[in-house]
């Protein structure tokens, strides 16, 4: 029964707006983020929904994707293929990497911002100087 309520909270979610609803977790804790499907950007849920939009939001994650500052990391951060987003949110904003998987088992790294709100860490490439 609540398998049937969850898919049709989430399948009604997807249609009534710009956003669907994500679950990612880490050992028996689960997360609920907000997709933003026309700009991809994944955030914490109470980040932003059909309520709240991206340039309203006031969580940490969103001002930080929000001030369109560069970063500037040193190359040698990068070495061994280490992801963009994750050396951007953990040298760069100096925040926590945390690494979720969903239902399908595919991983993805979050930002977690001292506000306790999390942003996909591919989100925050745009951060970092070319």
């Amino acid at each position: 029964m609540k398998a049937i309520v969850f898919l049709s909270i989430f399948s009604f979610s997807a249609f009534a707006s710009d956003f669907t609803k994500q679950i990612w977790s880490h050992n028996s804790d689960h997360y609920l983020f907000s997709l933003h499907s026309p700009s991809q950007i994944l955030v914490s849920e109470n980040c932003f929904n059909d309520e709240v939009t991206l340039e309203q939001s006031k969580c940490d994650a969103i001002k930080a994707l929000n001030q369109k500052h560069s970063l500037t990391v040193p190359a040698s951060q990068f070495s061994g293929g280490k992801n963009p987003g994750a050396v951007a949110c953990a040298v760069g904003l100096k925040m926590t990497i945390r690494i979720f998987t969903n239902s399908k088992n595919n991983e993805n790294s979050f930002c977690e911002f001292n506000d306790g709100s999390m942003i996909s860490a591919i989100n925050l490439q745009s951060l970092l100087k070319d």
